[in-house]
């Protein structure tokens, strides 16, 4: 018994994951999501980070899948396919104009969208999610305002 004890008192805790996915022409590392990716890292998550081509090849849901522009098309694609083992928590940030990808996947998980619908090139409204509207920041850095990132750590210390 005091073998057992040992075992589950030393084993690791399960780390928690998330995924951030950049949007369309941003292939660097960590591109635009370098500080969601230190906040997160901070509150323990394990994070990888991936362009949108690389979003498409998701084989396993993260507990926190965010993408930013076409980014985040692509999550909300990909998150339609895991809908028997969705991820916790899906954040849109300002999400492209995509007219198949407007709305979030019929799943359990929390899908919020953070988006100014005065961006030509995002602002996509999201069907079936918690939409709040974000304006003042240009698009490509809205994954750096402080109220984007504030949001969704909100939204990712209730999980």
């Amino acid at each position: 018994a005091a073998g057992l004890a040992a075992f589950f008192i030393g084993s690791p805790a399960i780390a928690k994951t998330a995924t951030l996915i950049n949007g369309l022409g941003v292939y660097g590392n960590p591109g635009m999501m370098g500080p969601l990716r230190d906040a997160l890292q901070k509150r323990g998550y394990s994070v990888t980070i991936l362009n949108h081509v690389q979003g498409k090849y998701i084989s396993q849901m993260p507990d926190v899948l965010i993408g930013h522009s076409m980014g985040a098309n692509s999550a909300l694609k990909r998150s339609q396919i895991f809908r028997k083992n969705p991820p916790k928590l899906i954040v849109s940030i300002d999400a492209g104009r995509a007219p198949l990808w407007w709305s979030a996947p019929n799943t359990k998980a929390k899908t919020i969208s953070l988006y100014c619908p005065l961006h030509p090139i995002g602002g996509q409204y999201i069907q079936a999610a918690e939409n709040i509207e974000v304006c003042g920041t240009d698009h490509l850095y809205m994954p750096h305002d402080p109220r984007v990132i504030r949001t969704i750590l909100q939204e990712v210390d209730k999980l």
